[in-house]
């Protein structure tokens, strides 16, 4: 009974680290160089190339989106975050488009699964 308790809480763990990664292994290649070059054009800047921040970044508060914290908030909030902008986060309503908002939020859940860019 209790290896077949451990073998579940594995799966159940297994799951929610897809769930949290996202869509994007599931997507085309071509989605996901999409989405990195909307991330490298718009994001890394300050989020650096692996989410982590870089110095300029880390100046203007910006979050690592691999943390806990930025992992845990809903798809819903880090895309009305991306649209409307944070403290020193600048909207980006008027640059991308909704379907583009969709795909930086599932490569900030990538990038929160422990990979720097999608294969």
């Amino acid at each position: 009974m209790l290896k077949l308790t451990r073998i579940r809480a594995l799966v159940s763990t297994a799951v929610v680290c897809l769930v949290l990664a996202g869509s994007l292994w599931g997507a085309s290649k071509a989605d996901n160089d999409k989405a990195k070059a909307l991330f490298d054009g718009n994001c890394k800047s300050c989020h650096g190339v692996d989410g982590s921040g870089t110095p300029i970044g880390k100046s203007l508060n910006a979050p690592d989106l691999r943390s806990p914290a930025v992992q845990k908030d809903s798809d819903e909030h880090i895309a009305d975050q991306i649209t409307n902008g944070k403290g020193n986060m600048p909207n980006f309503k008027n640059i991308l488009s909704a379907d583009q908002i969709q795909s930086l939020v599932h490569y900030v859940r990538y990038l929160g699964a422990g990979k720097s860019s999608p294969k």
